[in-house]
């Protein structure tokens, strides 16, 4: 290894334990570059692939609980309902693991123990409206370059790919972001501030339509509807997203417009694998795959990443993901696994919609969220998604944001 990345390294460890904050804002930096970078293959065969986020979000986890795990109420969100719902959706998934043991179980373990790291973390050290901001500040800046390198780099031959694991994975992730900035844009005083949310609004919003996804444009339409339903000026609202359909129709690639104008097409008689049947197709048959796996074991699945090889004894279709999260869960961990995880999203909604009916200064936060998170649930109707780092970053942090409210306005 380079002898620059050592020392580099060294001193960012301990600039860590010197500052778990530190440790955050860099875990923050590069989530959106969180699937790249890889270091070296799993270590002892327990985790996947080493990654510089895992590293510095592991030391950054020991070094908080190190500098603030034993003080007073400091793990009072434990009493909160959304995160008693996450710990038994974690220890579900290590039952379903461990119980129906598969390819993908050790890095399902691996994923969702880091997104409880991250969370943890986050409920731990942000805890005034400081931090949230400056934490929120520099993941939108750090999605921004990476959206502002896609969109450069963008030829409208192929789909983007951005830094995710492809084009609808990448768009998902982003999705949100475009509500949260939104909302931060609306709320900031500073004019010079606002100008350059704006800016980066565009980017990502380019950046989205660059990944032709559909998933990702359903879920951006979802999140307009919403916006417009839930805002208090409609007219002024009405104006905004009619500028930002103009925008979409003007900037649409050709290849999106194809991928919707043509979604299906008759499937060769085979009908499996995927050189022989259209996307929408196989998605067809990806989710009734899904839904016919639940029925088969409705209370416990077929156990935690299993989904991927099993589809194909129940859909005449090759190996592969859901392209549902809703129909994947199902299948994978039951009706006690999606109870479970819609619990979460229950009860994240109730804390951000407390938020957003109060007067506070939170309110603007609180909707970007509220809204963000919509998006990403509509566009996961499309795309499996449970397991990106985006979605449960947005649930850690509208529970952050609600302890802060309590604590400062209550």
């Amino acid at each position: 290894m380079n002898p620059v990345f050592i020392v580099v390294g060294l001193a960012a460890a301990i600039g860590i334990f010197i500052s778990p904050m530190f440790g955050l804002a860099l875990t923050l930096i590069l989530i959106p570059i969180s699937t790249q970078l890889t270091m070296g293959g799993s270590f002892l065969g327990i985790f996947t692939m080493v990654t510089p986020i895992k590293i510095i979000g592991t030391l950054t986890f020991i070094s908080t609980l190190i500098h603030y795990g034993g003080r007073k109420g400091v793990w009072d969100f434990l009493k909160k309902p959304q995160m008693r719902f996450f710990l038994f959706f974690l220890i579900w998934i290590f039952i379903s693991g461990i119980t129906q043991s598969g390819w993908a179980s050790r890095e399902n373990f691996t994923m969702f123990i880091s997104n409880a790291i991250l969370g943890v973390t986050i409920l731990i050290l942000i805890q005034d409206v400081k931090r949230f901001r400056l934490m929120l500040w520099l993941i939108v800046i750090s999605i921004f370059f990476i959206c502002l390198q896609t969109v450069l780099s963008y030829l409208g031959i192929n789909r983007a790919g951005g830094t995710g694991y492809g084009p609808n994975e990448f768009a998902i992730a982003i999705l949100p972001f475009i509500a949260i900035t939104f909302y931060m844009a609306l709320a900031e005083k500073n004019g010079a501030l606002k100008i350059i949310l704006i800016g980066i609004i565009t980017v990502i919003f380019l950046a989205l339509i660059s990944t032709v996804s559909r998933g990702g444009i359903v879920g951006l339409g979802g999140m307009l509807l919403i916006l417009t339903l839930k805002s208090k000026r409609k007219i002024l609202t009405i104006i905004a997203v009619c500028i930002v359909v103009v925008l979409f129709i003007n900037t649409m690639p050709q290849n999106l417009r194809e991928r919707f104008s043509k979604t299906q097409v008759t499937a060769n008689a085979r009908g499996i694998g995927d050189g022989d049947i259209d996307s929408t197709t196989r998605r067809y048959y990806l989710a009734q795959a899904g839904w016919r796996i639940f029925l088969s074991h409705p209370l416990f699945g077929i156990g935690v990443g299993n989904y991927y090889y099993e589809n194909r004894n129940y859909a005449p279709v090759s190996p592969g993901r859901a392209h549902n999260m809703y129909l994947e869960m199902m299948a994978e961990l039951g009706i006690i696994g999606i109870i479970l995880f819609l619990g979460i999203i229950f009860y994240t909604f109730k804390s951000l919609n407390r938020i957003i009916k109060s007067k506070s200064p939170l309110n603007g936060y609180a909707k970007g969220f509220y809204i963000g998170l919509i998006g990403f649930l509509i566009a996961g109707i499309f795309l499996h998604a449970q397991q990106d780092r985006v979605l449960w970053f947005l649930i850690f942090m509208s529970a952050a944001l609600e302890r802060i409210y309590e604590k400062n306005y209550i």
